[in-house]
């Protein structure tokens, strides 16, 4: 660790890092351990084996096969922007886009869900029948979700948790994800849910178009 290069981790789908006293006992499916100056350990618990971790010498980041396909990072690109150019012209489902990985990194199913419904985007809309307007205005709206999502230390549905054991409070500030039968916090009408590119989606049929 004290050579030029970096640590690569992905968490998978349900992989955590957890930050313990060397004491502590290790729960199941520990697949990495990192022994810290100070006595602790940085652990890696991946349940479903989905995750990996890898040492990257200097300056093979740009071209590790992890990382040369991922998409522009949404928090550091003017997305309103950049955004039209992306998905515009696109006949797939604007969901389906925004869960490409290839063009946009780290909107998962829960982010997604909740940037279309504050730019007011029926999720199975397809692309090309969007506004560069409207698709500005999403950009917008997956930069407000994310800086907000990140502020509250991000969501926990069931077993995502920070290196500390604390838990994501953005869980209490969904408005659509996981709320299918509620009413929109908008308008009133009731939640629906349908399947857009094999992820369950919630959405309002009468804020978004």
């Amino acid at each position: 660790m004290e050579s030029d290069g970096s640590l690569l981790i992905h968490l998978g789908m349900s992989g955590r890092l957890m930050l313990q006293d060397a004491a502590d006992e290790r729960l199941p499916h520990t697949h990495l351990v990192l022994v810290l100056d100070d006595a602790r350990e940085l652990r890696l618990v991946d349940p479903r084996r989905f995750g990996f971790a890898s040492w990257l010498d200097s300056g093979d980041e740009a071209t590790d096969p992890s990382l040369s396909v991922l998409g522009v990072e949404p928090l550091e690109t003017d997305l309103a922007t950049v955004l039209p150019g992306l998905v515009g012209g696109r006949r797939a489902p604007i969901k389906a886009l925004l869960l490409d990985q290839r063009r946009i990194a780290g909107v998962g199913n829960i982010y997604a869900d909740e940037a279309l419904w504050r730019a007011g985007i029926r999720p199975s809309r397809p692309a090309h029948r969007i506004s560069r307007t409207r698709l500005a205005r999403l950009g917008d709206a997956i930069r407000e979700v994310l800086t907000d999502a990140v502020a509250q230390g991000g969501t926990t549905i069931r077993d995502f948790a920070s290196p500390e054991g604390n838990f994501g409070y953005f869980a209490v500030a969904l408005n659509v994800y996981g709320r299918a039968g509620s009413p929109c916090p908008a308008c009133g009408t009731a939640l629906r849910r349908q399947t857009v590119a094999q992820r369950s989606t919630v959405w309002c049929p009468a804020c978004q178009r």
